[in-house]
């Protein structure tokens, strides 16, 4: 008799100490698991991102997170991911935004391990554009270039065509020679003349 009622005391021991001391894993959980640089997140809509989640923890552990469209339920990103134990935790959530309905906006983090992290985090989604990242932008860019183009060839073409350029001393040599021209043909004419003479007196 003595030896079951000391089994049972010692059980009541037990179930009083399990109730009053917490679960180890309770007492470990994550802490401060936010997104980096808030709850509102910008990306182009073409080429995405990467969402930074923070996080503290006093032990390692292990759950898959998921990214979940709100809207529609719709897992977009799902990985087992391992948590460190330190006080400064990152990790990245790839945003293929390129993949995701132009109405995706509204979205969520979850952890199916509830021991790890029991809450849902809820942020949104700013499509931002960029204007490289439209056709219509290098079609314009074509058509400007096109038409430059076309311009300088008319103009080239309807020009009139230049004399060749003369240098200063080109233009006085010139010059010179006009100047000279005259006083030589008077000369030659006036030596003619007296030659001729001089010829008839000589008859």
């Amino acid at each position: 008799m003595k030896i079951k009622a000391m089994l049972v005391v010692g059980f009541m021991l037990l179930m009083a100490l399990a109730i009053v001391v917490p679960a180890e894993e309770d007492d470990a959980a994550l802490e401060n698991v936010y997104i980096e640089g808030g709850n509102v997140i910008k990306v182009n809509k073409s080429s995405g991102g990467t969402l930074t989640l923070c996080y503290s923890s006093e032990r390692n552990y292990t759950s898959i997170v998921n990214l979940v469209d709100r809207s529609t339920g719709v897992t977009l990103w799902s990985e087992n991911v391992s948590f460190r134990a330190v006080s400064d935790g990152k990790i990245g959530i790839p945003l293929n935004t390129a993949d995701y309905p132009s109405d995706t906006t509204k979205m969520k983090i979850t952890f199916e391990n509830k021991s790890v992290y029991d809450r849902d985090i809820q942020f949104t989604i700013e499509y931002t554009t960029s204007v490289w990242g439209q056709w219509t932008t290098y079609a314009a860019i074509i058509i400007v270039v096109l038409l430059i183009v076309v311009f300088v060839v008319y103009k080239s073409r309807t020009a009139p065509k230049q004399t060749n350029q003369l240098t200063f001393e080109q233009i006085e040599a010139e010059k010179q020679a006009q100047k000279s021209a005259p006083k030589e043909e008077k000369q030659t004419a006036a030596k003619s003349e007296r030659q001729r003479y001089l010829a008839s007196k000589k008859k």
